[in-house]
């Protein structure tokens, strides 16, 4: 039945539309960051919505990289390139209440400090919206002072912990959570 359906199939009209050059950026974290800056390079419209106050996601929490690299001098760097660039137009502490349409043609309003509605035609949509820190459940997490996630290690070592620094022992437990049915 499919072949003989097949068989009387017509060819859809072909037409074209206007595709609307300004992007949308869901997310100010690293990649948002880096996202917009590359864009805008290109010449291109983007607009950034970040639901914080500042930009940075995660890299925020980071206190150091494993190549030596300063995460505070990077993430200023790559800010300032945003907030320096004409073509990078940036809302933080927005959200996107509503967004419509299709590919070339979007329509998008974004909640701006729960105050004000900005609307915004685009072509494109870019969802970088990151991660979050996994808060476990197991392993007495929240329960014993002495159970931390990696950034909140990170942060007693930051701050020159005594507990910490002078701890006998420290045990990692790696992938806490990821194991499920």
């Amino acid at each position: 039945m499919a072949v003989a359906r097949a068989t009387r199939l017509e060819a859809l009209e072909e037409f074209e539309l206007p595709v609307d050059k300004k992007i949308l950026i869901v997310g100010g974290g690293v990649a948002g960051l880096n996202s917009a800056i590359s864009l805008a390079k290109q010449g291109f419209h983007v607009y950034l919505v970040e639901k914080e106050k500042e930009l940075g996601g995660m890299l925020r929490k980071i206190r150091y990289f494993l190549n030596g690299i300063d995460p505070k001098a990077y993430l200023d760097k790559l800010v300032k390139a945003v907030y320096s660039n004409p073509l990078i137009h940036v809302f933080t502490d927005a959200t996107v209440s509503e967004s419509s349409g299709f590919v070339g043609n979007f329509y998008t309003k974004i909640n701006i400090q729960n105050k004000k509605i900005f609307e915004l035609k685009h072509g494109a949509i870019l969802i970088a919206v990151g991660a979050t820190e996994y808060k476990p459940i197991e392993y007495l997490y929240g329960q014993n002072e002495h159970v931390l996630t990696n950034l909140e290690l990170e942060e007693k070592i930051f701050n020159k912990d005594e507990g910490v620094l002078n701890a006998d022992s420290i045990a990692f437990i790696q992938c806490v959570g990821c194991r499920n049915e």
